[in-house]
C-alpha cells in the first residue's frame, strides 16, 4: 500500500512530456477546442489561429483585430471577445466568414450555453446576454463592478469580479436571479475548467475551493495565477503566467504537487484531442503537453 502510494506521487511529480511548441500569433491568450482543431486567439497579432492537432500545424489565421481575448465556440460557430473595439465577434470556422456586433463595456470573458452567448463587460459591470442567430443583445445584467471569468455549473452561469470584490456571483438564466457566494479573498477572477466543484483563481496566488457556497480549501502559492483546467490523470494545472510555470494541484487533497516550466506568461491551460495545451501570453506559442 506505502509503495503504491508512493509512486502515485513520483508519477504526479514527474514533469509532463513537452510535446510541440506551436507559433499562433503575438500574445496568445484564449483557446478552445473544436470542429477538430484548436484554435487561439491572438491578443497581440489580432489573429484567430486553427491548429490541426493531428500534425501541430497552423492550418489556417484569420485576421482580425489587436484586442482578441477569450474565446468559447458554440451554436456552429466559434465566439471571441475584443476588448478595444468592445465587439463580439462570430466566426464561421468553415467559411471564415466574420460577423460582430458592439456590446461596449471592454467585454472581458465569453461563454455559449442555455441558448445564448454571455459576456461580462468589465468597466460597465453588466453581464451581457447575446441571441446566438441574430446577435441581438437580450439582456445587460448589472452584475457588479468589474466582472471577470464565466463558468457553467449545472443550471447556473457563475461569475467572477476583479479589483476588491471578494464574492463570486451565479445567474439562474432563466429568472435572472443573482446569488452571491463570499469567498474571502479579493478578485476572485478565473474559474478552473473541468474542476469537481468551483475552483477559483484569486489575489493573484490564491486558489480557493468552493462547494455548495462555501469555502472549504484555500491554498496560496505561485506568484501571478491565471487560468487552470482539469487534466486527464485528475490534477488542477494551474498557470502562472509571471513565472512561466504550471503548477499542478490534487483536488481531493488541496495540495500543491510541485510545478514545471511552460511558455512565457503562461497562461491558459486546456485538455483537449488527449493533451493538455498551454497559451504564452507573453510569446507567441503554445505548447502541448503529454499528460
Amino acid at each position: 500500500m506505502k509503495l503504491a502510494l508512493l509512486a502515485a506521487t513520483v508519477a504526479a511529480l514527474a514533469s509532463p512530456q513537452l510535446v510541440a511548441r506551436i507559433e499562433t500569433g503575438s500574445s496568445p491568450g484564449g483557446a478552445t477546442a473544436a470542429f477538430d482543431a484548436l484554435w487561439v486567439a491572438n491578443d497581440g497579432s489580432g489573429t484567430l489561429a486553427r491548429i490541426d492537432p493531428a500534425t501541430n500545424q497552423v492550418t489556417r489565421r484569420l485576421e482580425l483585430r489587436p484586442g482578441l481575448f477569450s474565446i468559447t465556440q458554440g451554436f456552429g460557430a466559434l465566439w471571441t471577445v475584443n476588448y478595444k473595439t468592445g465587439a463580439l465577434v462570430r466566426v464561421n470556422p468553415r467559411s471564415g466568414r466574420v460577423r460582430s456586433v458592439r456590446v461596449g463595456g471592454v467585454p472581458f470573458d465569453v461563454v455559449a450555453a442555455f441558448g445564448r452567448v454571455w459576456l461580462t463587460a468589465w468597466e460597465a459591470g453588466k453581464l451581457v446576454e447575446v441571441d446566438p442567430r441574430s446577435l441581438r443583445v437580450v439582456r445587460r445584467i448589472a452584475i457588479g463592478p468589474r466582472p471577470t471569468g464565466l463558468h457553467v455549473a449545472g443550471a447556473g452561469l457563475w461569475v467572477g469580479f476583479g479589483r476588491s470584490a471578494t464574492k463570486i456571483a451565479r445567474l439562474d438564466p432563466a429568472s435572472g436571479k443573482v446569488e452571491r457566494v463570499e469567498v474571502g479573498v479579493r478578485a476572485p477572477s478565473w474559474f478552473v475548467t473541468g474542476a469537481p466543484g468551483l475552483w477559483i483563481q484569486a489575489a493573484d496566488n490564491v486558489l480557493v475551493h468552493v462547494e455548495r457556497g462555501h469555502v472549504v480549501d484555500r491554498l496560496t502559492f505561485g506568484r501571478t495565477l491565471a487560468q487552470g483546467a482539469l487534466a486527464p490523470d485528475g490534477t488542477l494545472w494551474i498557470p502562472d503566467k509571471e513565472q512561466s510555470l504550471v503548477y499542478r494541484v490534487d483536488p481531493k487533497t488541496a495540495r500543491v504537487l510541485g510545478s514545471f516550466a511552460a511558455g512565457p506568461g503562461a497562461f491558459l491551460a486546456l485538455h483537449a484531442y488527449g493533451s493538455m495545451w498551454v497559451t504564452s501570453y507573453a510569446g507567441a506559442d503554445v505548447w502541448r503537453f503529454k499528460p
